[in-house]
């Protein structure tokens, strides 16, 4: 009977302890967790085996960084590419001078785009501004015209 006792005991404190488990996790269950949320330090501890592995990894954390200080998905995905090029063994920086390279010309590229479209609508601000000052002067023209009219209508009345 105190055998029975002590289980019930048991079995209550681990349904308690189960219940504020779930209570203090809750919103967890709902975040989605990837493998770029793993730790840098759980992924590179087993790879640091040298001075350029340390390097690395320090090039990898800084990138990382500044694409969550940024809000960056492009910094982000350039350290996800990063990280796989020094997971896959191969000469790293020589990887990651190509993606940066890529990034670099992938940004270039959008601000030609961007300096054309600018350009573009420099010329069409300009062109609407000379065709409603060109307008502006006509009513202006016509006005005055009207403005005659009514005055020798009005004397040619009397």
């Amino acid at each position: 009977e105190a055998e029975t006792k002590s289980r019930a005991e048991e079995l209550n404190a681990i349904a308690e302890a189960k219940k504020l488990i779930v209570e203090a996790t809750s919103g967890a269950a709902k975040i989605s967790y990837g493998l770029s949320q793993v730790s840098l330090l759980q992924t590179a501890r087993s790879q640091l085996r040298s001075g350029t592995d340390l390097a690395n990894f320090a090039a990898l954390r800084l990138v990382r960084s500044l694409a969550q200080k940024q809000n960056s998905p492009a910094l982000a995905l350039l350290a996800q590419r990063m990280g796989a090029a020094l997971r896959s063994g191969d000469d790293p920086f020589e990887k990651v001078r190509g993606l940066i390279s890529d990034m670099i010309q992938k940004l270039e590229q959008e601000a030609e785009e961007d300096a054309t479209h600018k350009a573009y609508c420099d010329k069409e601000l300009k062109e609407s501004n000379e065709k409603k000052d060109a307008k502006t002067a006509e009513i202006a023209k016509q006005t005055a015209r009207i403005d005659k009219m009514v005055a020798r209508s009005a004397m040619l009345k009397e």
